[in-house]
């Protein structure tokens, strides 16, 4: 079964490490909270397909903001996932395990994380393909604790994760401390009621504390890993 995920997006999507989950409700205001993440260190979004603006957006993100890498959020129904690659996402996500969605996917090349919540759709994934995962709701789910747990009995598969729902700045280094997260995911960052005021300078500020936080942990957890 072909993987998913590509080596070169997760890459990337590793390289930014914080991952800025969006919700425009104007086309306008797309370019200008990119620009403002990458001016914070933020250089890969989920911009979730939940309002009229968010396809619209992809090609004006890509186009006006090329050191941003465009992952779409919420792709559930059949079709999405051609439309966003299209459109010129570079990923997509889903918040569950959909088997025809991901088969979709892998149809048209788009790179792609379904979500996981628990052991057996985490086994489920992995036979479609599937190592890097969606870990959704993190937080409302049972956190720390119950990630480790429910991710433990498959360390030696190398599957990636990429936690989110309920992740704040309090508890991003929580979940960056451990070596099989490749990312996390925020709305905090970019918020939905941020984007409709414009507050551009306060997105940059977010995004640089959340990368400052990110690389702090990953550090120390590399650090260790050389002892």
């Amino acid at each position: 079964m072909k993987n998913v995920m590509s080596e070169d997006v997760l890459s990337r999507i590793t390289k930014s490490g914080v991952v800025a989950v969006l919700q425009i409700d104007k086309v306008e205001n797309a370019v200008p909270v990119a620009k403002a993440l990458v001016a914070g260190g933020i250089t890969a979004i989920e911009l979730a397909l939940r309002t009229d603006a968010a396809e619209p957006a992809i090609p004006l993100i890509c186009k006006e903001v090329p050191e941003m890498t465009v992952g779409i959020g919420t792709v559930i129904l059949s079709g999405q996932a051609k439309r966003v690659k299209d459109a010129g996402a570079a990923f997509a996500v889903s918040p569950g395990l959909n088997p025809s969605i991901v088969k979709e996917a892998q149809g048209c090349a788009l790179d792609f994380a379904p979500g996981v919540a628990t052991a057996t759709e985490i086994e489920a994934a992995y036979g479609l393909g599937c190592t890097f995962l969606k870990f959704f709701p993190a937080v409302p789910l049972g956190g720390l604790s119950y990630f480790k747990s429910v991710a433990a009995p498959y360390k030696h598969l190398g599957l990636k994760y990429f936690p989110l729902g309920g992740v704040s700045e309090e508890t991003l280094a929580d979940f960056a401390a451990l070596p099989d997260v490749a990312a996390i995911g925020g709305t905090w960052i970019a918020s939905r009621d941020l984007i409709t005021e414009q507050a551009w300078d306060e997105i940059e500020k977010r995004a640089k504390r959340a990368v400052e936080i990110w690389k702090r942990a990953k550090d120390v957890l590399c650090a260790k890993n050389r002892q």
